[in-house]
């Protein structure tokens, strides 16, 4: 497998969801990596549902969903060193409606490295990736002045 070890970017998604109070609070949760592809997940819940007519969940939670895939991503890609990685812009397409009573799943990936932005895309999916409901593109700021490799002993000794 290229990227870095799935157990540990695991750890550290986990760690640093916990410091997100809004991805937290929907339930925004490591789902897998598949190389340098990072894979996000959104619990369905009933109060995600954004009109009530149709079923269909609030844009709000999908862009959510998206922005802390995307800006956790950099972590599995091996164009840059971990690093925390604040959005500096996002654009997202929504496909189509997220109806099902399923979880939203999310997958991003780091497309361009630069010295100090990273460029990822990634989809949202409900029952599978071949069907999308949104299309997310976004450049993050690499912030190369902090040291994960002391994040990464913290959350490896449970602190």
């Amino acid at each position: 497998m290229s990227g870095r070890d799935a157990n540990r970017v695991r750890l550290l998604v986990d760690r640093m969801s916990d410091y997100i109070p809004h991805a937290d609070e929907l339930g925004i949760c490591f789902a897998g990596v598949d190389g340098e592809k990072l894979t996000m997940r959104l619990p369905w819940r009933e109060e995600l549902v954004g009109n009530p007519t149709t079923g269909a969940v609030h844009g709000g939670a999908i862009t959510v969903l998206m922005d802390q895939t995307l800006g956790i991503a950099g972590l599995c890609s091996e164009q840059v060193p971990p690093t925390i990685t604040p959005t500096l812009d996002l654009r997202i397409d929504h496909l189509r409606v997220a109806t099902t009573q399923s979880d939203i799943m999310a997958t991003a990936w780091v497309y361009r490295a630069t010295r100090k932005i990273l460029f990822l895309e990634g989809i949202a999916w409900c029952d599978s990736p071949d069907e999308p409901i949104a299309k997310a593109t976004g450049s993050f700021v690499v912030m190369q002045e902090l040291d994960l490799e002391k994040l990464w002993q913290l959350v490896e000794s449970g602190e």
